[in-house]
């Protein structure tokens, strides 16, 4: 228990740090630049808020190292998105940049995407014709076959009853 509690925590922190380096361009570039920053501010905003939630001693500790640990790549990820020379040239972010491109590709391929959708889908209906239409077939006539079966029972009921 106090070792998911200590990575619950642990994300919690992570999560919050990149939240306030994404909106502050000071924070993330000495974070990027300083690894001691980085590791000052995780271990600190995970004894925050382990301390805000209760959490103590080896809980937050813990947290706070893993937290620290978690950040590393999480910094990585936000001066690529944000602060490298092809994110300026993107306008600011890679991801909205990256997004727009993979919408505008997806436009293009949704035309051939839904023509393999109807080849794919007339070959399996080819090819399982004689299940198909047999199923069908009998769906029909089942009403007929019950009723010769219910006219023959009682033919033979009526038969039998004959001395």
């Amino acid at each position: 228990m106090f070792f998911s509690m200590m990575i619950m925590l642990a994300i919690a922190s992570t999560m919050v740090e990149a939240m306030f380096a994404a909106k502050i361009p000071l924070w993330r570039q000495l974070a990027h630049k300083y690894k001691w920053f980085n590791m000052t501010i995780s271990i600190l905003l995970s004894f925050i808020l382990g301390f805000a939630f209760g959490a103590q001693g080896l809980i937050a500790l813990g947290a706070a190292v893993l937290s620290t640990v978690l950040s590393v790549p999480a910094y990585a990820m936000i001066h690529w998105n944000y602060d490298t020379p092809s994110a300026r040239a993107h306008g600011g972010s890679e991801f909205r940049y990256y997004t727009a491109r993979f919408k505008a590709s997806l436009a293009k391929w949704k035309v051939a995407l839904s023509d393999l959708a109807k080849l794919t889908y007339t070959i399996i209906r080819t090819i399982t014709f004689p299940i198909w239409v047999t199923r069908a077939a009998y769906t029909k006539i089942k009403p007929y076959i019950q009723r010769f079966n219910a006219w023959t029972d009682a033919r033979r009921a009526s038969r039998s009853l004959v001395p």
